[in-house]
């Protein structure tokens, strides 16, 4: 696979960057990106394995506590420009990935590392540096000490020029040092003072990629290869993005590691104390802006999800119009429940709470919903004050990408908001690091190594894992077909791959064989395939891995003496495809009843009684939901009120509102995100007695 090297975006003689790079240079090996403010495609930033920041218009004073006027200044300004390169400078020093900055570029390093532009080099110096219809010529002059001399293996030589502002050498950061400069003295290339565990840097106020001879001069085309060098001796472990309805890689992005975790790490906490004095209202409303760019792109956003984790576009549609109803009410109550609460006042005592922010937590978010799952831990934590370091699922790593750009652009700062691109190896990392509280989404197994993990902290951890959900079928049901119907959606929604699915089915065997004949009806009827085709009810299983399990699954439940009603085995082709499978004459010796199956399986159990019914639906290490059908609402909750599960259906199941805790119970979880509980979890509340 072709390395990749990213340009920023200039409307000023871009084409001179692409063709500075010809097909001796790029060949097999390298493959240019372009990276534009103008279109904010910050997410291919991540696909590339070096950078080149380019030339332009001169970069907002504000961002250097510069003059508003001064003399040259251009008519208009790019802040969007300033703002989106400079994350790209911040992403490749945190990855220790190749960075050349060119003129411009050579001038953002500089401020992004803390130091400041003379703003105008004069009438005299100008008449050296800036462009007219030309650009200027001059000599510089080169430390032998440092890399441009090794790169370029000249002590001087001529460069060009097109420049009216310049590096002022009184404000130069501590962690840059000048090693060449113009008779003027004026400063023509940077780099780092110190490179010991950093990547290569180097900056150029002159343009290598226009010069007259660029092909044989050495502060041209020595620059070049070098930066290519750079690239190819630059060993990072990129990470696959597979599209699970055929089996193809999407991208390849760059992954984290100790290093760039820590850099982000630090960041966010630079950021999270100054989030915390932004005035609630002002959260509120920056959360807002982002639920609104939801709506806006929800169809880009819905094709990517559907093309990274298989589900059917219109179930990815369903998923983000979900998150933005959850949105809308965490930031409607927000303020009720955040607010400062006075418990008692009198005698000259007043007794009060606040709930003051945790500070950096962690969420550690899943694939299958991962804008639903997300909003639940994200949304209410920065609407709290906190900081936020976000793992997306390796499944759903192009959707967590999208999440970060949309809260960006509503306005959440960029130090209170990170993502850590990775596997269980980013994961790994994290949970070293100092972090307040740890929100994690998933399996059953690895929360329970998270949570085993980070107890040595004492600091919150909260675990929303799996379930083997119970949905109980009573014999009073009046319309059969339509319960069936129902509770198959249940079942099999999102390919089953639901923390709440329905995963097992009990039936009064007064209306079992209608109930069963009426269900696999249904689940016969659905359109299987490609998920972006209209009408597909099924789409390809997110990960390859979890086919064999499906398939022990059956092989396990047959071989002690279930019936296979339909279903039962992979499709064959490209892509990752099971047939929705129901099984009869099941029973709990079965690994379909005790184990979550996270696929399109389902076992479906006669029960004679509604004592039956409920020993069975306890029969089992999770707790997360529990559903009956019946048209007693009091049979039914008299049920509900005896599993040992953290919500419970009537006549429903596989739903999730905002107004109502999701939690779990035994290997299902613990803690509680939604509601007004979901929303302190990510507090602390302190006590004040205040006499007076």
């Amino acid at each position: 696979m072709r390395k990749k090297i990213g340009l920023s975006f200039t409307a000023t003689n871009y084409a001179n960057y692409l063709n500075w790079f010809d097909e001796n240079d790029l060949g097999n090996s390298f493959e240019l990106v372009t990276l534009s403010f103008e279109a904010n495609n910050i997410e291919d930033m991540l696909q590339c394995d070096g950078f080149i920041l380019t030339g332009g218009v001169d970069v907002h004073p504000s961002n250097y506590d510069g003059d508003e006027m001064y003399p040259n200044m251009p008519n208009t300004f790019q802040p969007d420009r300033d703002n989106f390169e400079s994350k790209i400078y911040r992403h490749a020093k945190q990855l220790k990935l190749p960075i050349l900055g060119i003129c411009r570029g050579q001038q953002l390093v500089n401020i992004l590392e803390g130091g400041r532009l003379t703003q105008d080099l004069g009438d005299t110096k100008n008449q050296v540096h800036r462009k007219l219809e030309t650009d200027k010529k001059h000599s510089i002059e080169i430390d032998s000490s440092s890399l441009l001399y090794m790169i370029s293996g000249v002590r001087s030589g001529e460069v060009n020029s097109a420049h009216h502002q310049c590096i002022d050498p009184l404000y130069l950061p501590e962690s840059l040092k000048p090693v060449a400069f113009a008779d003027d003295q004026t400063i023509e290339a940077i780099e780092y003072s110190d490179p010991s565990g950093k990547g290569f840097m180097l900056c150029v106020q002159w343009h290598p990629e226009r010069m007259d001879n660029k092909e044989f001069n050495p502060l041209s085309i020595n620059i070049k290869k070098a930066f290519l060098d750079a690239i190819n001796n630059s060993v990072k472990m990129k990470m696959n993005i597979i599209n699970p309805a055929n089996g193809k890689i999407i991208r390849a992005v760059q992954q984290d590691d100790q290093s760039s975790l820590e850099s982000k790490f630090k960041t966010l906490k630079d950021g999270q104390t100054a989030w915390s004095k932004v005035p609630l209202p002002k959260r509120i409303e920056t959360l807002q802006v982002y639920s609104k760019l939801l709506a806006v792109n929800i169809e880009t956003l819905a094709k990517t999800l559907t093309d990274e984790v298989g589900k059917p576009l219109q179930q990815s549609r369903n998923e983000i119009n979900g998150s933005i109803s959850r949105i809308e009410w965490l930031t409607n109550n927000a303020e009720k429940y955040l607010a400062e609460e006075i418990m008692n006042a009198a005698a000259g005592m007043t007794e009060l709470i606040r709930y003051e922010p945790l500070g950096i937590v962690c969420n550690i978010s899943a694939w299958n919903y991962p804008y639903l799952v997300g909003t639940n831990v994200f949304v209410p934590a920065l609407l709290a004050g906190n900081a936020v370091f976000y793992k997306p699922s390796e499944f759903a790593t192009l959707t967590g990408l999208q999440i970060e750009k949309l809260l960006k652009e509503a306005g959440v700062p960029d130090n209170v908001f990170q993502i850590a691109i990775g596997g269980a190896a980013t994961g790994e990392e994290l949970l070293s690091l100092p972090l307040d509280g740890y929100f994690f989404t998933g399996s059953y197994k690895t929360g329970k190594y998270i949570y085993e993990k980070v107890a040595p902290k004492m600091v919150p951890c909260q675990c929303e894992l799996g379930g083997k959900d119970p949905l109980y079928v009573t014999d009073d049901v009046e319309d059969i077909v339509a319960v069936a119907a129902g509770t198959a959606d249940g079942a099999f929604y999102n390919n089953g791959q639901s923390c709440c699915a329905v995963e097992r089915i009990y039936v009064h065997e007064k209306v079992y064989e209608a109930y069963v004949d009426a269900f696999v009806k249904e689940v016969q009827s659905w359109k299987i395939g490609n998920p972006l085709e209209d009408g597909v009810y099924l789409g390809a299983i997110s990960r390859e891995s979890q086919l064999e399990f499906l398939e022990h699954q059956v092989a396990d439940a047959i071989a002690k003496g279930a019936t296979l009603q339909t279903g039962g085995k992979r499709i064959e082709g490209n892509g990752y495809f099971f047939e929705p499978t129901v099984l009869t004459n099941v029973n709990h010796s079965m690994s379909v009843m005790r184990e979550e199956s996270f696929g399109p399986i389902i076992g479906i159990m006669k029960v004679s009684n509604d004592e039956e019914a409920l020993q069975l639906m306890n029969d089992t290490s999770y707790g997360l939901t529990a559903s009956v059908y019946s048209t007693s609402r009091e049979r039914a909750e008299k049920i509900l009120s005896a599993t040992d599960a953290g919500t419970g259906y009537w006549n429903c199941c596989d739903r999730v509102s905002a107004a109502l805790p999701w939690s779990g119970r035994k290997h299902s979880g613990f803690g509680a995100t939604l509601s007004h509980a979901g929303i302190r979890a990510f507090t602390q509340p302190k006590a004040f007695h205040l006499r007076g």
